[in-house]
């Protein structure tokens, strides 16, 4: 598609007749946990829509206080599991709530949780339970269509023509979304997701069957006693602590520092364009009786990935180094990588739940109809090679009064342990504890895991986290934690063992639909190899601080600002440091068909090692987190606008203008310019 059609695009989308419908407001906790999140993981190619779909769902239909279950107040994403189980401590023993001021005695509930939750919450007195009736589900529910195209106007080196008339990239630089969701209530769920990346081709190499990646699910859940949940096509699943597998968003080092307990359900219907983290085939959960429930999927699916080959002729000796995670296809090698391994799992989790206790039983067996052989880097040594891997796990919460203890041990085939246990504990209305203690073999091997820990995966690691949450005043909250570890085997730019620790404390005031004024700092300390000239390049201490401070507040019902300004210090054999700040005005008015947010920022960032993360505000169902270098400037504006009743239409524009640098990123992705514009554009039609 040329840029004349996608200018077209976004024209008929703007010229369409559209009416006023109510929209969800994003909350800017999500945004604050997710932000963190990155800073600590860098996992930016982490999938997080599911957040945002929920919070979505439960702002239209909120959870009813005198009939919300322990899953649905997790799915909020909001509260950590001390305040859940004060809420149905006190549900169960004071009965059913009367009003939804009720929850303001709750005692592990502060101003800002309940300003947080209160959007996603209703009190309805006569509270009944809900059925699936599959006549109702297929006949009876809503469905929504999302059309999507977004690009960067400079051009890209991957774009332009060589001498030959040739372009490293097959196809044009739009990225084209289709998605389409069917909902009956949260009880079923069916939809379809396409996706063509920039670069990528529209009906052509790597995309005969048209756009890129396509993704399909059906998701049923509580259709009778037996079947608790039945879930075809594609889908995310979740197991204990995430030391085996978990899909779902959890949480690790934040200012939210109760929330260090993983949760989730064990299957979800996936949706996402995230071509790497789910599974496709089926599952089930199956109620064996009061206490005991099962759960069980199998799943195949193709996977990028390099193969080498060894002959020309017998395919029987072909094996890969890696598995590719960008689900880019737009290059020749980037398409021959496509599809080329296939990845079998299967899966199985069988828990026993009583009153305030809960123990399960996990496993995943996952084979390669090639096997996996890593390079000869000794950092690599105990990772899984081969064709075949299986893993079993123990996982348990335990709840007694104002504690709750959780925790998980998990077995690789190879014989590696990986072990993770903590406890929640409320002391009183105006303090909290989080401890948590980890301990994994350098040879525990995993794929899927997604477990608290200073590293990427579960692997190589010991340590112990204490988290603090006071509450000393009624507007006035403090988090602080203290993480230590150790890592008793060389790792990636790690060529010895090494230790780390790091410290955050948080001083939040919040004054009832206002003002929300935060102060945070984070210190840093880890060993990284020092890249001397010598002979052996030997770990050496690096330090990262982060000093931020931050302001919202409401000027009326309709107009909103918030003010950062961040400040990073590193220092290793030289020192770098970073300063960002930037002013936002967000207008929602209401019963008006119009709204906006726009952000300018300014920045100045000697390093990449000083980079500061910082979420922007962005179409439904999407998220933005860049992070910055090098000095300048950025600005963006989100609008929205709904003109008849189903129809919502979306446009967002950003632009980045760098001083200190005369080219932009790097590879087929390099700009040879100072500036770096995005526009994107989204249609919504309910029907």
């Amino acid at each position: 598609m040329s840029r004349h059609l996608f200018i077209v695009f976004i024209f008929i989308i703007g010229i369409q007749s559209l009416s006023a419908q109510e929209e969800p407001q994003t909350n800017n906790v999500i945004a604050n946990i997710i932000e963190e999140f990155l800073e600590s993981t860098e996992a930016e190619n982490f999938d997080f829509n599911t957040i945002f779909e929920n919070l979505n769902y439960y702002y239209n239909n909120p959870l009813n206080i005198n009939s919300a279950s322990e899953q649905q107040l997790r799915d909020l994403f909001l509260l950590n599991e001390i305040q859940i189980n004060d809420f149905l401590n006190h549900r169960i023993g004071l009965g059913t709530f009367l009003s939804i001021y009720e929850i303001q005695s709750i005692k592990s509930w502060d101003l800002s949780t309940i300003r947080n939750v209160t959007p996603f919450l209703k009190c309805d007195v006569a509270a009944a339970d809900f059925n699936l009736n599959l006549k109702d589900a297929f006949t009876k529910g809503n469905s929504q269509l999302y059309l999507k195209a977004k690009r960067i106007l400079q051009q890209r080196k991957g774009f332009k023509e060589n001498d030959l008339g040739e372009t490293p990239f097959s196809g044009d630089p739009n990225h084209l979304y289709i998605r389409y969701r069917y909902e009956y209530g949260q009880s079923f769920k069916a939809g379809f997701t396409m996706e063509k990346d920039p670069g990528e081709k529209l009906f052509g190499q790597g995309s005969t069957y048209g756009f890129d990646f396509y993704s399909f699910f059906l998701y049923a859940k509580d259709i009778n006693k037996t079947f608790s949940i039945v879930s075809l096509g594609d889908f995310a699943v979740s197991m204990g602590q995430g030391l085996i597998l978990h899909n779902d968003f959890g949480t690790g080092k934040s200012s939210f520092v109760m929330n260090v307990k993983k949760s989730g359900r064990m299957l979800r219907p996936y949706s996402s364009v995230n071509e790497v983290n789910f599974f496709r085939g089926a599952g089930t959960v199956v109620n064996l009786g009061k206490n005991l429930q099962a759960a069980a999927f199998v799943s195949y699916r193709p996977i990028d990935a390099s193969v080498d080959r060894d002959t020309l002729e017998n395919s029987d000796f072909d094996t890969f180094g890696s598995i590719r995670f960008d689900g880019f296809h737009r290059t020749s090698t980037e398409i021959a990588n496509k599809n080329s391994i296939h990845q079998a799992d299967i899966g199985g989790k069988v828990e026993y739940k009583v009153r305030d206790f809960k123990l399960a039983v996990n496993g995943l067996y996952t084979t390669f109809d090639r096997p996996l052989v890593r390079d000869e880097a000794l950092y690599r040594k105990f990772l899984f090679s081969g064709d075949q891997l299986i893993n079993t796990s123990l996982d348990y919460t335990w709840r007694k009064r104002n504690f709750t203890f959780f925790g998980e041990s998990a077995l690789s085939g190879n014989g590696g342990m990986a072990h993770l246990h903590g406890v929640l504990i409320g002391l009183d209305k105006r303090m909290d504890v989080s401890l948590l203690y980890r301990n994994f073999d350098a040879d525990y091997q995993v794929l899927n895991a997604n477990a608290f820990a200073e590293s990427s995966f579960p692997i190589n690691e010991k340590g112990f986290y204490l988290g603090m949450e006071m509450r000393p005043l009624k507007n006035i909250a403090i988090s602080t934690y203290a993480d230590v570890w150790s890592h008793p085997w060389v790792g990636y730019r790690r060529d010895g063992p090494a230790d780390g620790k790091e410290f955050l404390i948080k001083v939040a005031y919040v004054q009832k639909r206002k003002l929300d004024f935060y102060l945070q700092y984070r210190y840093e300390q880890k060993q990284i190899n020092s890249n001397n000239e010598s002979i052996i390049d030997y770990p050496e201490y690096q330090t990262l601080q982060r000093l931020r401070l931050h302001l919202g507040y409401k000027i009326n019902k309709e107009w909103e600002i918030r003010d950062r300004a961040e400040f990073s210090f590193f220092n290793k054999a030289t020192s770098s440091r970073g300063f960002l700040m930037y002013q936002d005005v967000i207008f929602k008015p209401i019963a008006k068909p119009f709204s906006f947010t726009a952000r300018y920022a300014i920045f100045d960032i000697n390093s990449f090692d000083a980079r500061i993360y910082a979420y922007e505000n962005d179409i439904l169902y999407e998220f933005y987190i860049p992070f910055f270098q090098n000095r300048g400037s950025r600005f963006y504006m989100n609008t929205r606008y709904r003109i008849a009743k189903n129809y919502t239409w979306e446009l967002r524009l950003g632009r980045t203008f760098f001083e200190n640098v005369d080219g932009i990123s790097s590879g087929n992705n390099f700009i040879d310019g100072r500036a770096l514009t995005e526009i994107k554009t989204q249609l919504r039609i309910n029907f």
